[in-house]
């Protein structure tokens, strides 16, 4: 099988990411790998029938290859071909529009493509037609009320002021698309200059206001589902419990978290898995999951992290894993 991965920029994947374990899981198992920029597909629409392209770098087949060796050949390999993808073929969604807002444009067109591609027959991991959706973190409206926390999406200041006077504790303010923990605020009614603080991040943007959820360790856990399942082996669980630095709130480990072992109580169980079930009927079959305590806050499905922690925990090989869920 051949299995064209995408990214934002080839040359930036490193061997602690997700994707670089997935790549080299896929080498080892015999997959055909290439790796291509999010900018790197084309499409032609003849009289008969529409051919999608892509130029990518092929991964040399090493029956150990690990994720130090994609790190190392995707750095330096200079040598990318024009490649025809037809039904064999299979499109893995690595990318991450939320790191690469001046580029969204480049971004959307390649979703489009790839759902020219399906059309023709290639596989594509995520749904292009819905990834867009659930990297919305709107899309926690989809799920069911007990599973998540008490939220609105708005645009309109004073909605937002209302919600977060009538909460009855703090509040949580996010972009409705975004990364790492850019601009993710935690808010008090008694904040002076509210207002003009709401005003001067957001603008005029829609955002997504949640009731602060409280737990016994401060910050969230990401769980891996695949498939519609938690990504689980021997009661070892995909994924990593995230902790906040000191005198911040926030868990990414890009905001100066770090990450523990996961362990996830039985309604946090429930919960992960009523998500992976919605994401699955959706076409999208590799996510990351975000909670706090039992509730859902957001989802990671364009290229969710995690798996090098939770292997470095567990011994467990969750990359294997997940390639052959996906492609056997």
């Amino acid at each position: 099988m051949r299995i064209f991965v995408v990214v934002n920029q080839v040359n930036e994947i490193g061997f602690r990411q997700t994707t670089a374990l997935l790549i080299g899981a896929m080498v080892r198992r015999k997959h055909e790998v290439w790796i291509a920029n999010v900018d790197a597909f084309s499409a032609f629409a003849g009289a008969d029938q529409t051919t999608v392209f892509a130029r990518a770098i092929k991964m040399p087949w090493s029956g150990d290859c690990q994720s130090v060796q994609v790190q190392s050949h995707t750095r330096s390999e200079t040598v990318s071909s024009l490649e025809r993808l037809g039904s064999d073929d299979v499109i893995m969604i690595r990318t991450n529009p939320g790191r690469d807002i001046q580029r969204t444009q480049i971004h959307e067109s390649f979703l489009h493509l790839c759902c020219a591609a399906e059309a023709t027959g290639v596989r594509v991991v995520n749904s292009p037609e819905n990834l867009r959706y659930f990297a919305s973190k709107s899309a926690l409206l989809s799920v069911a009320p007990e599973f998540r926390p008490t939220m609105v999406v708005t645009g309109d200041l004073q909605q937002m002021l209302d919600f977060i006077d009538n909460a009855p504790a703090d509040c949580v303010a996010k972009p409705l698309f975004g990364s790492r923990g850019e601009n993710v605020m935690r808010i008090s009614k008694s904040d002076k200059d509210l207002k003009a603080k709401l005003s001067a991040t957001f603008g005029t943007s829609q955002i997504v206001l949640q009731h602060f959820v409280s737990a016994e360790h401060l910050g969230d856990k990401r769980v891996v589902v695949v498939n519609g399942e938690i990504l689980a082996v021997k009661g070892h669980i995909a994924g990593i419990e995230r902790r906040p630095a000191v005198n911040d709130f926030r868990a990414n480990l890009h905001a100066g978290g770090s990450a523990h072992q996961l362990t996830l109580s039985k309604d946090a169980l429930t919960a992960v898995q009523c998500a992976a079930w919605l994401l699955n009927e959706s076409g999208i079959w590799l996510a990351g999951i975000d909670l706090i305590g039992d509730k859902i806050i957001e989802f990671n499905v364009f290229s969710t992290g995690g798996l090098y922690d939770a292997i470095q925990f567990s011994g467990i090989a969750f990359d294997d894993l997940v390639i052959e869920k996906l492609f056997g």
